[in-house]
């Protein structure tokens, strides 16, 4: 697969890969949400508070990345039978990444002894929504995101049947 010629996949490590992930959250993020998310919050993003969850969120689930030279250009996580994070930088997208590591996430889930996975997405994120649904994942609820300064911001719900 040319993914993995172009692309390392590798599990992250707990105690090692927090602060490269705080980095790479908060570049994919804002890549990926000016005018769907305030500016304001994207804005206010901190690679060191984002570093912060990552070393919980890797004591309690597993997270695979995507490196290119080294640098970390994709991840994904998951806890349970829900997959926490998908990203991919911008420039990296379009390569098969975001499938090979929701994948992965799936295999992970899959492993547990789960047989079907979920995930939530932002309303308004069309490319990602689109990407969900080519890889059959089924549109099944809406919520509220949870951000307290910006009550009116959606996140939507997919569900996956795990072969």
């Amino acid at each position: 697969m040319t993914v993995l010629a172009r692309y390392r996949m590798r599990m992250a490590m707990p105690g090692e890969d927090e602060e490269r992930l705080g980095r790479l959250i908060v570049a994919c993020w804002r890549e990926a949400y000016p005018g769907i998310l305030p500016e304001s919050l994207l804005d206010g993003m901190d690679r060191v508070r984002e570093a912060a969850k990552w070393k919980r969120s890797l004591e309690t689930g597993i997270a695979w990345i995507a490196e290119q030279s080294g640098e970390p250009v994709g991840i994904g996580h998951m806890q349970g039978a829900e997959v926490t994070t998908l990203y991919v930088r911008k420039a990296d997208q379009g390569e098969g990444l975001g499938a090979e590591l929701l994948a992965r996430m799936f295999e992970e889930i899959a492993c547990l002894g789960r047989r079907e996975a979920f995930l939530w997405a932002l309303e308004e994120n069309r490319k990602a929504r689109a990407f969900y649904e080519r890889l059959g994942g089924r549109l099944v609820a809406r919520r509220p995101v949870g951000f307290r300064r910006h009550p009116n911001i959606m996140e939507v719900r997919y569900d996956f049947v795990l072969d």
